[in-house]
C-alpha cells in the first residue's frame, strides 16, 4: 500500500477515535447545562464540578436549587447539612439570579429546622427567586409544626410568581394579604396543607390549586383575576368563593365523608408517617377530559372499599359547612368539572340558586347530579345553553341503590343544548340508567351519533342506542 494512503487512513482512524472520545456534553452552552442541572439535587449539582474543567464553576450559577437532604444507606443524614447550604449560597456567583428554590423536609429528625428553612427562603428571595416550592412532612403536620410554616417576615417579595406548599401550616392572615406581601404572585398550589387562615385574597393570582387541604375555619377565597381553580377533596369543610369573574376553568371535587367527625379515625399512623417523592409529583393533576382530574378517579380514595351509603343516608347534612357561592363563582367559566358522590350536600344545596352558565362549553359531572329523575342534571343543562361537550360519570351500582331526590325542581323536562356535539357517558356495565339518559337526550334533540358510552374499566359500547 502506498505510504500516503496509509498515513491518511491512520489519521482518519485517529479523528474517528477522537470524535468518539470527545466530551460533547461539555460543548453545550451554559443555558442547556443549567437546564440539565434542574433535575439534580443541590448536593448532586455541586459534585458536577469534578466532571471537567468546563463544569468547575457552573454549579455557582445554576438557576434552581433543590435543597433535599442526602441520606446514607442506613437512612442517616449528614449533621452539617445547614453548613453545606450556607456555603452553597456563600459561593454562589454574585450576578447569577436564582429562579427556583425547592426545599423539602427530611424523613430523619434533626437534619434542619424551621429557622434554617426561613433563612434559606429569605436568602432565595433576596436572590430574586420567582418560584418557591416547600414540602413539609406528614409527621410534622400531625404534630402541629412544619418546615413549610410561613411567616410574613420570610415571605415578602415583588418577584415571586409561583408558590407551592405541601404539608404546610398556614395560620393568621398570611394568605389574606398576598397582594401586600407577594404583589406579583400568579400561581398558588396548596397540597395537604393545614389551613386556619380565614381568607385567601390576591389581586394578581391567576391559578389556585387546593388538593386535600384540611380547613378548620370558614375560609373565603377572593381572587378577581383567577383564571384556573382546582379545589380537590377539601377536608373538614369546603372553602367559600367570591369575586371570581375572570375564571375560565374550574375543577371541584367534594367528598362529604371528609367533612365528618369520623374521617381521621379511618387513617392509620402508617399513612401519615412518611413523605415520599410522590408528594411533589404533578401527575395527579393530569387531565382526563381536558380538566384537572387525577388519573385514579375523583374524591378521597373513591373506590369500592368505601361505603356508598355514607353520603346518601347521612343525618349530618346540616353540619357540613362552607362551599357557599361555589357555583355562582364559576358562572363565567368555559370549562367545568363538578365531581362528587351521590347525595353530596354542598353542590346540591348551591344548585338550587344556580346561575346561568352562558360561557360554558365543556362540562363534566359526577354521581351527585344523577338523582332518580335526573332533575339536577336537567336543571343544570337548562342553565347551560351553549354547552358543546358533556361528560357524565356514573359510579354507583344503581340497581342496588334506592332512588334519590336532589330537591331541585327544573322547569319541565326539556333543555336546549343546540351546540352539543358530544355526550360521553361512563358507567358500570349493568347500569340501567344509561338507557334512560339516552332517551332523555334524544327527546331533547341530541342524535344517536353524538352519544358515546364507555364502561368503567375501559370497555366501550358501540351499538346500543337502537335498543328501545
Amino acid at each position: 500500500m502506498h505510504p500516503r494512503v496509509t498515513k491518511r487512513a491512520s489519521a482518519s482512524r485517529r479523528r474517528e477515535r477522537g470524535d468518539r472520545d470527545a466530551d460533547r456534553l461539555s460543548a453545550l452552552p451554559d443555558a442547556l447545562l443549567h437546564h440539565i442541572m434542574l433535575f439534580l439535587k443541590a448536593w448532586e449539582v455541586v459534585r458536577t464540578c469534578v466532571l471537567a474543567r468546563r463544569w468547575r464553576h457552573l454549579w455557582t450559577s445554576v438557576p434552581c436549587l433543590d435543597l433535599r437532604v442526602r441520606e446514607d444507606d442506613h437512612g442517616n443524614t449528614p449533621e452539617d447539612f445547614p453548613e453545606f447550604v450556607r456555603l452553597l449560597f456563600l459561593h454562589r456567583e454574585a450576578s447569577a439570579r436564582l429562579d427556583t428554590l425547592r426545599l423539602r423536609s427530611s424523613n430523619v429528625d434533626g437534619a434542619h429546622d424551621e429557622e434554617d428553612a426561613r433563612l434559606w427562603i429569605r436568602t432565595a428571595i433576596k436572590l430574586g427567586a420567582r418560584v418557591i416550592h416547600l414540602v413539609g412532612h406528614r409527621r410534622d403536620w400531625i404534630r402541629g409544626s412544619s418546615l413549610a410554616q410561613l411567616e410574613h417576615a420570610s415571605l415578602v417579595s415583588s418577584h415571586l410568581k409561583i408558590l407551592k406548599l405541601s404539608y404546610a401550616l398556614l395560620r393568621g392572615n398570611i394568605l389574606g394579604q398576598l397582594s401586600s406581601y407577594l404583589p406579583s404572585l400568579e400561581e398558588l398550589e396548596l397540597k395537604d396543607c393545614f389551613i386556619s387562615a380565614r381568607e385567601i385574597s390576591s389581586a394578581s393570582l391567576k391559578i389556585l390549586i387546593m388538593f386535600k387541604c384540611d380547613i378548620f375555619v370558614n375560609l373565603s377565597v377572593a381572587a378577581p383575576n383567577l383564571v384556573l381553580l382546582r379545589c380537590i377533596s377539601p377536608i373538614t369543610q369546603a372553602p367559600s368563593f367570591q369575586n371570581m369573574g375572570s375564571l375560565v376553568t374550574g375543577t371541584i371535587m367534594l367528598y362529604d365523608y371528609a367533612f365528618s367527625d369520623n374521617f381521621y379515625k379511618d387513617f392509620s399512623k402508617d399513612e401519615l408517617s412518611e413523605t415520599t417523592d410522590e408528594d411533589d409529583d404533578n401527575q395527579r393533576y393530569k387531565t382526563r377530559h381536558g380538566f384537572g382530574v387525577p388519573p385514579e378517579g375523583y374524591g378521597l380514595g373513591y373506590n369500592d372499599d368505601y361505603n356508598y351509603d355514607s353520603d346518601i343516608d347521612s343525618d349530618d347534612d346540616n353540619k357540613i359547612e362552607g362551599g357557599h357561592n361555589i357555583l355562582q363563582s364559576l358562572s363565567n367559566a368555559t370549562s367545568l368539572e363538578l365531581l362528587a358522590d351521590a347525595g353530596e350536600v354542598i353542590l346540591n344545596r348551591e344548585l338550587k340558586s344556580c346561575p346561568s352558565f352562558s360561557n360554558l362549553k365543556m362540562l363534566s359531572l359526577g354521581e351527585w347530579c344523577m338523582d332518580a329523575e335526573f332533575n339536577a342534571l336537567i336543571f343544570f343543562l337548562q342553565h347551560s345553553p351553549n354547552l358543546e361537550k358533556l361528560f357524565l360519570e356514573l359510579k354507583l351500582k344503581f340497581n342496588t341503590r334506592k332512588s334519590l331526590d336532589s330537591g331541585v325542581k327544573p322547569q319541565g323536562r326539556s333543555f336546549a343544548c343546540k351546540h352539543l356535539w358530544i355526550l360521553n357517558i361512563k358507567c358500570s356495565e349493568d347500569d340501567a340508567r344509561v338507557h334512560k339518559l339516552a332517551h332523555l337526550f334524544r327527546a331533547n334533540g341530541i342524535p344517536d351519533e353524538k352519544i358515546f358510552v364507555s364502561y368503567l374499566g375501559g370497555k366501550k359500547m358501540t351499538e346500543f342506542w337502537w335498543e328501545d
